[in-house]
This record gives structure tokens, sequence and C-alpha cells, in this order.
């Protein structure tokens, strides 16, 4: 028998909103419309009842649906009429859900898990409940549920493999060095061989059921200040007139330079993922790289900046270097030959002469001198 229907097919967020698949929002706006037209007595109710409580891949009328009687939480059986449309109904036109939404059909929970439910609907277009035969028509939804199902399980696999491949390439971009990838709500989405671990070695971060917390408040600051630049679904947000941009780094990126538990220098960079990369990925907003940084070499020839810019001892000069490079008063004095005592004092002069007070403070001024930072 042909049944001659429109079919909707669309997903819900858990929150009730509609998602970006299967035609995004257009569909799930036309299945609210046809299907629980304002203001029809229970219409929130009844979406509330298919997205959370109703059976999987039945049938459930919508005209009983739209006048609220779904308390049993049972799908229709072959006794219920399915339609009630008046022969002659249009469906083309700017007034076609107007139409649509006089015709009564079926609609059903296909999948649900946690995060979405996938509703299916079948409105009919020509039949009366003089015409039709509403066993067939059961019988024919159940079958498009069947045949639907594995379609969509397919498709998203596929959106999972898609969504790691995206991950795979943000991480690419730091491939060089250390590299965790999160989501703008903190979610771990993937790290570098040995991202991970090199981010909780700093102490500036705690790590609990696949979501971070941070203990730097520079981190979290830099962090904040990154998400934004970006609205919800992860692209440039609009600007207010007397909005300001967060501070950023010379190279561009957002870097915070903090102590170990151990003493040493870290620098943390915080980027975004371009919108292309992480479209349709997990969480919500832009995704965020970060980067961690080892203290580097420094070249020679800063020092003698550092003598002529701030008027520093030669001595100053090669302390200011080193502690720079090795992130550790120990490790400079026992690489310098000098004693602890002696350090000291170069550092106090330094900081004098440069305006600093503290060792991390004068890490970012000498790398910015050597546009490392």
């Amino acid at each position: 028998m042909k049944l001659n229907c429109i079919s909707f097919l669309c997903e819900f967020a858990q929150g009730g909103g509609p998602t970006s698949n299967f035609d995004g929002g257009r569909s799930s706006q036309r299945l609210n419309n046809v299907f629980f037209p304002r203001p029809a007595k229970g219409s929130d109710e009844a979406v509330k009842f298919l997205l959370e409580e109703a059976e999987l891949r039945f049938p459930y009328c919508k005209t009983t649906l739209s006048k609220g009687d779904f308390g049993s939480n049972r799908p229709v059986t072959g006794s219920q009429q399915p339609v009630g449309a008046r022969a002659g109904n249009t469906f083309d036109g700017p007034d076609a859900d107007a139409h649509a939404a006089d015709t009564a059909g079926l609609v059903s929970p296909l999948m649900r898990d946690e995060g979405s439910t996938i509703l299916f609907g079948c409105l009919f277009k020509e039949h009366t409940t003089e015409t039709i035969d509403v066993e067939a028509a059961h019988r024919t939804f159940r079958t498009l549920t069947k045949v639907l199902t594995p379609g969509i399980d397919a498709f998203f696999r596929t959106e999972r493999h898609k969504a790691k491949n995206r991950i795979q390439e943000a991480l690419l971009m730091g491939s060089a060095c250390p590299t965790v990838l999160l989501t703008g709500d903190k979610e771990l989405l993937g790290h570098s061989a040995s991202g991970l671990e090199k981010l909780l070695a700093t102490g500036s971060v705690r790590f609990n059921a696949s979501r971070f917390e941070f203990k730097n408040k520079q981190l979290e600051t830099a962090f904040q200040d990154v998400l934004g630049a970006f609205d919800s679904s992860g692209e440039p947000a609009v600007k207010q007139a007397n909005s300001r941009e967060p501070v950023k780094d010379e190279t561009g990126d957002h870097s915070v330079c903090l102590e170990d538990p151990d003493g040493r220098l870290k620098r943390i960079t915080i980027k975004t993922v371009p919108a292309t990369t992480a479209r349709n990925g997990n969480g919500s907003g832009p995704w965020i790289v970060l980067q961690i940084f080892e203290t580097s070499d420094l070249p020679e020839a800063l020092e003698t900046v550092l003598q002529d810019r701030f008027e520093l001892s030669h001595s100053e000069a090669h302390l200011a270097r080193h502690l720079t490079m090795s992130g550790s008063i120990n490790d400079t004095v026992r690489d310098l030959g000098i004693t602890r005592n002696t350090a000291k004092t170069h550092l106090r002069r330094i900081f004098d002469k440069t305006g600093v007070n503290t060792q991390l403070q004068l890490a970012r001024l000498v790398h910015g001198i050597s546009r490392l930072f």
C-alpha cells in the first residue's frame, strides 16, 4: 500500500534544542510546527515525553500526544487512528506547516543517549480515517524505523571517526612540543605522547574524570581570555564598541610563565583550533591547544643587550641569561661556578636595575627581549 507521507528526521540535544545534524534546526523546527503547533494543549509536555520517556521505535499518535494524553507511556495500538487528514490538504508553499499541523500522523524516538534524542515522524498526506489502513500504516512506520536505525548508527560512527581525525589534526599543530587539547569546558580531547604528563608536572592544573581545573590564576585568566573571543559555536564573537582585545604575546598566542614544584620555569601557550577543524567536535565553544615549553637556549648576544639596555654588569647579564635558561638558581650556581651568596647579590642588583621583582618577571623580560616569548 502506498502511504504517500511526509517524513521528518531530526536530533534534539539533551536540553531540548535542535542540533546541526539532519538538516539542523530547520527540520527540528518544522517537526515542532507540524506535530506540536502552539498553543496546542500539552505541546511542551509531549516533546519532553518523546525526548526523555517514550519507548524507542514505537509509533505514537500525533493527535493523542498533542492533547496531552501520554501518561500511560504506551505506544499506539491498531485500534488508535493515526490519521485524521481531510482530502485535498496542501503541503507545499509558505503555509505548508499550517496545513500539515491539521493532519495527524505518527512519531517515534529512534535513538536516545545521554547527549541527544533522534525523532522520526510521518504525516499522511491524502488519506482520511475512512480510507487508510491503520494496521498497514503502523507496520510501514515500524519498517521505516528499522531501516533508518542502522543508517543512523553508521552516520554517528562516521562522525566519531571524523572527530578523532580533527583531534589528531589539532594535536599536530603542537607536535614539536608537549601538547594537550581541551574543549572550552576543559574536557580532555587528546594529548601528545608527553603532553598530559608535562602539563600535570607544572602543578598548575588538577585532572579529574577527564576534566581539568586550573590551580594557577594566571593560566585560568589567560584561558578565559581566549574563550572570551569566541561564541558558544566556536566562531569569533561579535565585538562590542567598548570591548577590548585580550592581551597577547608577540607570537600572537596567550602565554603564561610559571614555576613548577621544583622551581623550574615553564611557559604554557594557549591557542585556539581554527573553526574549520573544531566544527562539529566535542564540547561547547572552540577547542583549545595548550603547549608546554621548557626553558630554551638563549643567544650569548642577549647579554650585551641586557648590559646596554639596563646597565647590567657582565656578571649580572651572564647570570640573568643562564638563570632564565635553567629556571633554577641551584643549577645556575653550579653551572657558573659561583657561590649562592654571589648569585643572590647579582640577582638583587638585576632586580633593581630592570625594575622586576621576581624570577618569573625577569624570565618574561629576558624572553621578550629575545623574541622567544
